[in-house]
């Protein structure tokens, strides 16, 4: 009797095939028209959803709630190649005082070792940060920059304060093109002054499609940015087809990252115009970060002319019919120029 019912049992198995541990099994016919487990079909039942980084898009292995840090880095030619920037989820570009530029780098993703060299705070870069409720770092800062941080509109860590605790000299470069902040440096930061280091991060909006190009796209294979007379300052970002990146270069020099010597690869650009005003007699500048505007969008060897707003402290790039433009997986520059008739698109 036993021996009868485990024969049933091994029968019915062969049929119906099995069920284990929330997996199915796909079973075939073979030639003697019996059913068989086919391993290499084993399905999950339970579907699993792609998680993605919030500001970049790119898949990553579970969900992350690190609080977004933006960092003031230095652009003076004295201070590249600059630390970290490749860890970067997108990156502001503006002027500071005079024709040089200063960086808003924004880290969610990935907080690198080291960035910098981190230099002076200006109101617009706090505004930027603020669109993201991120962790501020600077070191120094303007009259106006000094009022917002003081009135705690901005949780902020200031090399001025933190100068040698914090914040470390690189021996190596002459100041002040040598202040960094350390990973480490960002975490006790925040545990001294009792600043959230976690948040649930809106993302930004991302296709995780082809871009698809219609006759409002045209073809781009380099622009260039006329920042100044000097060509320490200006920007051109060049199209490599291979990897369907721009590779960024100042004064022919192509942008590495310091930490590991490689070359920065971008894949979104936008190029904004705002209205910059001279604010003082040592050249510091208001730039409107709310009006909107005319600007670029460029991805994957392609531009077209946008229309960009400041969605609750973002800068999105819209359509000129007014659509909403998702941004393609990957790192994204935010150039501000007073006119786009410094930019020449070949």
């Amino acid at each position: 009797m036993l021996k009868k019912t485990l024969c049933i049992i091994a029968i019915s198995t062969l049929l119906f095939g099995c069920q284990h541990e929330g997996k199915s099994v796909k079973t075939v016919k073979n030639e003697g028209n019996k059913e068989e487990p086919k391993n290499e079909e084993v399905i999950d039942k339970e579907e699993i959803d792609t998680i993605f980084a919030p500001l970049n898009g790119l898949p990553i292995s579970q969900v992350s709630e690190q609080r977004p840090v933006a960092v003031m880095v230095n652009n003076f030619h004295l201070a590249r190649p600059q630390s970290g920037l490749g860890k970067a989820d997108l990156i502001y570009e503006v002027l500071a005082e005079g024709d040089i530029t200063r960086f808003l780098a924004v880290f969610q993703s990935n907080i690198p070792v080291k960035i910098g060299p981190v230099r002076s705070a200006r109101d617009y870069y706090i505004d930027l940060a603020n669109g993201y409720h991120a962790l501020f770092i600077c070191h120094g800062n303007s009259p106006k920059a000094k009022e917002m941080m003081d009135a705690g509109l901005i949780d902020s860590l200031n090399g001025l304060i933190y100068d040698g605790t914090l914040f470390k000299r690189d021996p190596s470069r002459k100041a002040p093109h040598n202040s960094y902040i350390l990973k480490e440096g960002i975490e006790k930061g925040v545990e001294k002054r009792n600043y959230s280091f976690t948040e649930k991060v809106t993302p930004l909006d991302f296709t995780q499609e082809p871009v698809a190009f219609d006759s409002s796209w045209n073809s781009v294979n380099e622009v260039f940015i006329k920042y100044s007379y000097n060509p320490d300052n200006n920007v051109t970002y060049k199209f490599t087809e291979a990897n369907k990146h721009f590779q960024r270069y100042q004064d022919g020099v192509v942008a590495k990252d310091a930490l590991d010597g490689k070359q920065l690869q971008i894949k979104n650009i936008l190029i904004v115009e705002s209205t910059h005003k001279f604010i003082d007699k040592y050249g510091r500048r208001s730039v409107d970060l709310k009006s909107g505007g005319k600007g670029y969008y460029l991805v994957d060897g392609k531009y077209k002319n946008i229309q960009w707003k400041n969605v609750d402290g973002r800068i999105i790039p819209f359509t000129l019919e007014g659509t909403e433009i998702e941004f393609s997986p990957g790192q994204t520059w935010i150039n501000f120029v007073p006119s786009l008739s410094t930019v020449t698109i070949k």
